[in-house]
């Protein structure tokens, strides 16, 4: 929770806590949530989940604590997601949803915007849909 409060408001509205809470507590052996730890601090971490009959695997909940931003870590985590995806034979897209804040950020990774729906988190905090094609 610690990686969430230090990307709100900017990254996250306060609102999306207890989803994310909810989110963490639900995770138990039912999808890859990967953590990224220095020492005893999490600096990141996000979860893939697989929609197999729609052949798309889904980012969700990607983070890097906001002191550790600029430091690849980011990008390490989302490679390391993707990879994850692409090595699931179903796997045809992947999909996520992120802010204006960090749509170039997958850009970058060859995501486009399939829907962009002004303040879709929260006042100021658009909701940017994105799909990456696989296959």
């Amino acid at each position: 929770m610690a990686v969430f409060d230090s990307n709100t408001p900017h990254f996250f509205a306060p609102e999306e806590r207890p989803q994310y809470s909810e989110f963490l507590q639900s995770l138990v052996l039912k999808r890859p949530y990967l953590v990224l730890r220095q020492g005893d601090e999490v600096v990141g971490c996000g979860g893939l989940k697989v929609i197999a009959e729609e052949n798309t695997a889904f980012l969700s909940w990607g983070m890097v604590a906001r002191h550790y931003h600029g430091k690849g870590i980011g990008r390490f985590l989302a490679e390391a997601r993707l990879d994850l995806a692409r090595s699931i034979r179903e796997v045809e897209t992947i999909t996520l949803n992120t802010s204006q804040h960090t749509r170039g950020f997958y850009e970058k990774l060859g995501f486009t915007a399939t829907k962009v729906t002004p303040n879709g988190y929260a006042p100021g905090l658009d909701r940017w849909d994105m799909i990456l094609q696989v296959k």
